[in-house]
């Protein structure tokens, strides 16, 4: 979701968006058929703590590129405009937590993420809950 290879993008100090982006897109990258999973558990047999990486727009996705350029999300190998309904029914399926990057609010260039699960998790996915309303508990990437 490069911008310079995307002539249709809609942006603002905070994000940017491609045409084809709706209110209730994420943007989250995939290797092969399944979305990147984020391993937060700490025992191998306990996976209640892995779940997808959901990025706010274009450029969260940016940032995290250039500050992690190592990191699973930047070997991807597609990333992917996803809707709500769909990632709900990832949740549906037994998905615990779901990891949201997104724009720091107050600093343009600033990045924060958060791991989210059940009913907020659910809020934040349809956007009834502004991310901007977890910045407090969210962890500075950038």
């Amino acid at each position: 979701m490069d911008e310079s290879t995307n002539k249709n993008v809609r942006k603002s100090p905070w994000h940017i968006y491609p045409d084809s982006w709706n209110p209730l897109s994420w943007l989250v990258p995939f290797q092969g058929e399944n979305a990147a999973i984020r391993h937060g558990h700490t025992s191998p047999d306990d996976h209640s703590l892995c779940g997808p990486v959901l990025f706010c727009c274009a450029k969260s996705q940016q940032l995290f590129l250039d500050t992690f350029p190592e990191s699973a999300e930047a070997r991807a190998t597609s990333w992917e405009i996803t809707e709500a309904d769909h990632i709900a029914a990832w949740m549906d399926a037994g998905v615990n937590i779901l990891y949201f990057v997104f724009c720091d609010p107050v600093r343009p260039k600033g990045l924060l993420t958060g791991g989210l699960s059940g009913e907020e998790a659910r809020q934040a996915l349809y956007r009834e809950a502004p991310l901007e309303g977890y910045t407090e508990r969210a962890n500075r990437l950038r």
